[in-house]
């Protein structure tokens, strides 16, 4: 085929007008925090875990959960790729693309920052062991589903999912008795601060105007990623096939009660419904109604 013709079937997207804005403030403060604030996963000295006295199964409980943790913040770049194709396409202000530019960053930077931990404990796994698993995190950020929310309903569902998020990695960081990953878990929910600021943001400026059925769109775009994918492995086990999350529970349990910056199972659904609870009452007043969650409204037991 001629290149010629084929540029004439393959459409592309006019970029023009691009906006340079002086608009959203708010948000370039949160621009220039992430330049200040900028640190790279290689200067995190993991000396300590590799020299410590810790159990085989141990190292290969803790290196399978840092290893998710790894695969999880690596789905995030490819979302972050798609919406900031999503910004330039569609002309947002200059300001909002620099913020999802320094999310995708960031988001590769916690990949980083976990897979070096896990490669610390014993060894980085590069694929779940079990092929079922491997559906549960690219189905999470399903573009399907995106495409259905408005660009920026879109980011707002995903902020709700950060700020759930972040008060697990915080029990996380209070669970690590190592340095080094106190250290990587500290660093990860200061970025992660940022990008709940910038929902918040988002909140404010565009809920207002959102149409009765995108704000119900919205609340159960939430639940079913939750159900769906979150409560399948990733945030909990309480939903993973009974043989994995029996299996998956022993391995995070063991690498929770050696201090590896993990979270116990029993705990997990208990910070999910705490989180799920604020996580209500901050959309309440904007109109957005989050579905009855079972797993997690009626604190389901996760059998160990």
């Amino acid at each position: 085929m001629q290149p010629s013709l084929l540029e004439e079937l393959t459409p592309i997207p006019n970029p023009y007008p691009i906006r340079v804005d002086t608009e959203f403030a708010d948000v370039w403060r949160l621009c220039l925090q992430a330049r200040d604030l900028a640190w790279n996963p290689v200067d995190i000295d993991h000396a300590d875990i590799v020299q410590a006295d810790i159990p085989a199964d141990v190292r290969e409980a803790g290196a399978e959960w840092w290893s998710l943790r790894a695969w999880m913040e690596h789905g995030a770049i490819a979302y972050g790729a798609q919406r900031l194709r999503d910004a330039i396409y569609t002309h947002l202000p200059f300001k909002v693309k620099q913020h999802v530019v320094n999310f995708i960053a960031e988001e590769l930077r916690h990949h980083e920052a976990s897979f070096r931990v896990a490669q610390a404990l014993g060894g980085y796994e590069p694929t779940p062991r079990a092929d079922y698993f491997q559906s549960i995190i690219p189905r999470f950020h399903d573009e399907r589903e995106e495409k259905a929310m408005s660009f920026y309903a879109g980011l707002a569902v995903n902020t709700l999912f950060e700020q759930l998020s972040g008060e697990l990695l915080q029990a996380r960081y209070e669970n690590a008795r190592y340095a080094s990953i106190r250290l990587a878990c500290q660093l990860i929910l200061r970025d992660e601060a940022r990008h709940i600021q910038f929902g918040r943001i988002i909140m404010r400026r565009f809920f207002a105007e959102l149409s009765a059925g995108d704000k119900r769109l919205l609340g159960e775009k939430f639940a079913k990623k939750l159900q769906g994918s979150l409560l399948n492995g990733v945030y909990a086990v309480v939903n993973l096939p009974d043989d994995e999350r029996r299996r998956a529970g022993r391995n995070r349990a063991l690498a929770a009660e050696h201090g590896l910056g993990a979270t116990h199972p029993d705990e997990e659904i208990d910070i999910i419904a705490r989180a799920l609870e604020q996580i209500r009452e901050d959309v309440a007043p904007y109109g957005v109604d989050i579905p009855r969650i079972p797993e997690v409204d009626d604190r389901r037991p996760v059998v160990v």
